[in-house]
């Protein structure tokens, strides 16, 4: 089979689409060729012999859209491309419908986000498939619908070191955005170190828009009333390839979302072996495998109290406990959402072709 694959960035330093380079070189091992139409690209050497990208650029609608038409028009009618795969934003999908459609391709969509907006509901009518991680990454009700859970690189996310982590770091990684609820965290922290526990938080992830901005200045100023300026570390946004290490050196991640849908981090941190604390709705099914264990790793959304009550206790863990856990975390995600299985389970959904008739 031979992929357009259409996303907006191939670039392994990008804060949050660094892992698309993993995703083309799993794809060329199932694929006879591979070609990305992509906004943006750094740096292309990871990228095997049969993949190949096109860069549409970014400024200029009317150039991005000839360019684009282009493109399309090369692989598709020239190339003769057997499919193409959407990532993430439905506009592709609904740009490369007709050329796909005049030319016998099959026509694909891979989307995990809580948002629906109008164009996500059109693209999921008019593709073959559409591929999510869970149920609550889509949340359009569409026959076309594929659960294949998340791709996480086991290699990238390796097990943490050996060597005991100090000092006590808790670590939470997205976007500064009230969804990702850092106020709660926040007070969390503050109720930790009241108890004597010396505990510090590290936030990877910047902002994005004039609101994140807003928003950031509110928690900075949440930041100095709970008198925690010393304990917290705002990092901002890091590249992708930077993040294991410091999910490594963590004793713990907490996921404050409210998203509702799997939040790709736990995972990312599961894989290394870091112990999460989340309260996310959609996680308890995949920490269905610890048992009742799994209670201890979830707390109540927006109640700072049992946020540090569950993290004191992960946070003062035994190391033999620590290492325990880690495994297990690791393991379910080798399980159910490693990135190589996910490549193939996508290939094979395509080459069947459509899910309803």
């Amino acid at each position: 089979m031979k992929l357009l694959f259409l996303t907006q960035v191939v670039d392994a330093d990008d804060a949050v689409l660094g892992f698309v380079p993993g995703w083309i070189r799993g794809l060329a091992r199932e694929c006879e060729e591979v070609r990305s139409i992509t906004l943006r690209a750094g740096d292309l050497s990871t990228l095997p012999s049969n993949a190949s990208v096109r860069i549409v650029g970014e400024h200029g609608r009317l150039l991005r859209w000839l360019r684009y038409r282009s493109h399309l028009r090369e692989a598709l009618v020239k190339d003769d491309f057997d499919a193409v795969l959407a990532h993430m934003v439905p506009r592709y999908a609904l740009l490369a419908e007709r050329r796909a459609r005049a030319c016998g391709a099959g026509l694909f969509l891979w989307y995990t986000h809580a948002g629906v907006d109008q164009r996500l509901r059109k693209a999921v009518t008019v593709v073959d498939k559409v591929f999510t991680a869970s149920e609550e990454s889509l949340r359009v009700e569409t026959p076309a619908r594929v659960i294949t859970g998340h791709g996480i690189d086991l290699e990238h996310f390796s097990l943490a070191a050996a060597e005991e982590c100090v000092p006590l770091r808790m670590l939470s990684v997205g976007r500064l955005t009230p969804a990702k609820d850092p106020e709660t965290v926040l007070e969390a922290l503050a109720v930790l170190r009241r108890e004597g526990v010396p505990a510090t938080l590290q936030w990877i992830g910047g902002t994005m828009t004039d609101a994140d901005r807003t928003y950031q200045q509110a928690v900075l100023a949440r930041t100095r009333e709970l008198g925690l300026e010393g304990c917290v570390e705002w990092c901002g946004a890091l590249p992708w390839r930077t993040i294991p290490a410091h999910y490594r050196q963590a004793h713990l991640l907490i996921n404050a979302s409210h998203t509702g849908s799997v939040d790709k981090v736990v995972l990312e941190a599961m894989a290394s072996g870091t112990p999460v604390l989340s309260c996310n709705d959609s996680i308890p099914r995949v920490l269905e495998a610890l048992g009742p264990e799994r209670e201890q790793l979830l707390f109540t959304p927006r109640d700072a109290n049992d946020l540090a009550r569950k993290a004191r206790r992960l946070l003062e863990a035994s190391r033999p406990e620590r290492l325990r856990l880690g495994g297990e975390l690791r393991a379910i995600v080798a399980r159910d959402h490693e990135v190589g299985a996910l490549m193939r389970r996508l290939v094979a959904e395509m080459r069947q072709g459509r899910s309803v008739p």
